[in-house]
């Protein structure tokens, strides 16, 4: 080997442990363009073809370039590739493009000597409410953290995987609650997948009911989730979070897709009956629960478009009712900028003072519009009411009307309506994103009278 290639492998072994910014590194190919082995069009191709990618994959194009150029041999090249460290751990989110990625890799080693990949996640949502009340008591004008997730996803193989993500900023912001200390099980979950046709989980996850429900909250376009929502989700404890059994899977190029879920019949974030989560009629500690969701999607025209149905059936506490049974068709529709979501709930109860039904439904449209300067506008309305009949007072205000100061008297209606108008800035796609949403709410009692809880909301959200 002669001097000049032997200082070729020392600069570039000496530049690839330097931290670069874009593509290759460009002291290091100043320093080549300086000694005659590059060209200066050669090194700017360079720094700019592969600006996304991993600081190996520009290593190793810089080193291809100088074995076509004849500096270095073949076998020269593949000592060097085997000196080049492997990833173990990597963001789940890879639009971190200030740094390169190898900026963000972290070497690890998992315990179980069985796994091939561990990822970590993590979510910031840093909020803002200011909703205003005609009652006598104070405007909420808070700031707090409405979620912070960290999680880690394993996988063994093709087949074999988990998921742990905990919530952080679950717990009631009151120390004298018994409860500020807790953490809060976001999913978590064994899983095998047989194929895209079916994945079988084993864990606390969120039930195949609810459009809204079980989209990401980092990616819903509303600041909070819809009134019908919340209503069954919230009040009723209906969906959401159960420790149990869950399968899903697409069929083929058919665009049909399912899920199903047999489970606890409480909310929980473990599996004590003792813990589990006690709705406007309770659940049955020992008996499990059951949903299912079918749907069919085509976004291979330049209209796409979803449509889907989801149904459960949840045991009840005897002393309030048998079960309660729902319903849920759901779509969406989207044509370029513009997408349209629509989702009906409708619940039956066998309660013991007679027959209850709560339905409702919501209805939201937006429209982005991507030529801002460094990200991406995004104009959002939604509509959505909800309402109870069989019984005064079956609509709770408190669990709908997050964080609002609310009287007693008003904790429980007979309907609510709800409008929101939002408008959110993207940064860097939903991973650096700016919310802005105004709620207008109205709670409806036959006895008392309407009235209005209105007010701003904000968050800012980071993910990685």
């Amino acid at each position: 080997m002669n001097m000049k290639t032997i200082v070729i492998l020392l600069t570039i072994i000496l530049g690839c442990s330097c931290l670069s910014l874009h593509g290759a590194d460009q002291a290091l190919l100043d320093l080549l363009v300086k000694k005659g082995l590059l060209t200066q069009g050669e090194a700017g191709t360079l720094s700019k073809e592969v600006p996304g990618a991993s600081q190996p994959d520009a290593d190793q194009a810089l080193v291809d370039l100088l074995v076509k150029k004849g500096h270095l041999t073949q076998a020269e090249s593949d000592v060097l590739a085997k000196r080049a460290p492997k990833v173990i751990v990597e963001p789940k989110e890879k639009k971190a493009d200030m740094f390169s990625e190898s900026a963000l890799e972290v070497l690890a080693k998992p315990k179980g000597k069985k796994a091939t990949e561990l990822k970590f996640s993590g979510r910031i949502q840093s909020q803002w409410d200011g909703i205003e009340s005609d009652e006598a008591g104070e405007d909420r004008n808070h700031f707090y953290f409405r979620r912070i997730y960290l999680g880690s996803h394993a996988k063994l193989g093709e087949n074999w995987g988990g998921d742990v993500v905990l919530d952080f900023a679950a717990s009631p912001n009151s120390e004298g609650s018994g409860k500020a200390d807790q953490v809060f099980i976001h999913g978590a979950s064994a899983w095998y997948q047989v194929s895209d046709a079916l994945r079988i989980d084993f864990g606390q996850l969120k039930v195949p009911f609810g459009m809204e429900e079980t989209a990401s909250s980092a990616k819903t376009k509303a600041i909070e989730r819809s009134a019908v929502n919340r209503q069954f989700a919230d009040n009723l404890k209906f969906h959401a979070r159960h420790m149990g059994l869950f399968a899903k899977g697409t069929l083929g190029e058919t665009g049909l897709s399912y899920g199903a879920a047999i489970v606890n019949s409480g909310q929980n974030h473990n599996s004590k009956d003792s813990f589990l989560k006690d709705g406007l009629y309770g659940y049955e500690a020992n008996e499990f629960a059951y949903f299912g969701r079918l749907a069919y999607t085509n976004d291979a025209s330049p209209i796409s478009y979803t449509l889907g149905v989801a149904a459960g059936v949840q045991p009840n506490d005897a002393t309030k009712a048998d079960e309660t049974t729902a319903y849920n068709p759901f779509g969406n529709v989207g044509y370029g900028a513009f997408n349209l979501d629509a989702e009906y709930m409708l619940g039956e109860v066998d309660a013991t003072g007679g027959e209850h039904e709560h339905d409702g439904f919501a209805v939201q449209a937006s429209y982005a519009i991507g030529n801002a300067l460094k990200g991406t506008w995004e104009l959002v309305y939604r509509y959505s009411e909800v309402e109870g009949a069989g019984d005064p007072d079956l609509v709770s205000a408190k669990e709908i009307i997050r964080r609002a100061n609310i009287s007693d008297d008003y904790l429980s209606v007979d309907e609510l309506e709800q409008h929101y108008i939002g408008l959110n800035y993207l940064f860097k796609g939903h991973d650096a994103k700016l919310m802005l949403g105004y709620e207008m709410n109205k709670a409806q009692d036959a006895t008392l009278g309407d009235r209005d809880f209105d007010g701003p909301r904000a968050r800012l959200q980071i993910l990685f």
